[in-house]
């Protein structure tokens, strides 16, 4: 089982600096007109809230932030100022040798090939660059494409990816800690369904129990 809590275990983790990328609020954003556990209230109640609720200092790129759909960006725009903070690149692309470099590597590679100005992965690269230069360990992402060039950059090699496996983990102890059972189905439902890829990638449980049991040592 591969998973960056072996290194900094869940609790510890929610105190640390920590970017989330666009794709998080978009979980199941193809099936929302069809099926109304795939809305965004419903997504948010599930496992957004717990994620915000849960995370004490969290960064959005400018970049992620415009990604967002109206719903996703009133619900982000209620945590800034307390534990969300909106960042932008500060003028640094051709100015700064080091965050040039870090941001072309990340742009150049074969899974991204990213041109400035271009829309496709912009949220994505921007917000690794700015982790990988302000030091910043963590980008939550349900990206494969992220989870991959993390593993094979260089300037990528202190930034750990916190998949989707972990944040559905963290609304579980998050309820688990209100003694609420209300959302455990659908949790198990979720993991299953959307962390589908992560779960060959890295080896996971088939199950959420199983999962929750592998990780117990880690929370």
């Amino acid at each position: 089982m591969i998973t960056p809590l072996k290194k900094t275990a869940l609790h510890d983790l929610l105190n640390k600096p920590i970017l989330f990328d666009a794709n998080i609020f978009m979980v199941g954003i193809s099936e929302r007109a069809s099926d109304k556990n795939c809305s965004f209230e419903n997504m948010k109640q599930l496992y957004i809230k717990p994620l915000f609720e849960s995370f004490t200092d969290i960064y959005i790129h400018e970049e992620v932030y415009k990604e967002l759909d109206d719903d996703a960006r009133r619900f982000v725009d209620y945590y800034k100022g307390k534990n969300v903070t909106i960042v932008d690149e500060g003028g640094l692309y051709g100015a700064d040798p080091k965050y040039t470099t870090i941001f072309n590597d990340i742009a150049g590679h074969e899974l991204v090939k990213y041109i400035r100005g271009k829309a496709k992965d912009r949220g994505e690269v921007y917000s690794l660059a700015y982790a990988a230069y302000h030091n910043m360990n963590y980008f939550c992402s349900k990206e494969i494409m992220v989870d991959n060039i993390a593993h094979e950059l260089e300037v990528l090699k202190d930034v750990d990816i916190i998949t989707f496996d972990i944040i559905v983990l963290l609304a579980y102890v998050y309820y688990a800690k209100q003694n609420d059972k209300s959302f455990v189905k659908a949790l198990k439902s979720i993991y299953k369904k959307y962390c589908a890829d992560v779960i060959k990638r890295h080896r996971l449980p088939a199950t959420l129990s199983e999962y929750i049991k592998e990780s117990k040592d880690y929370l």
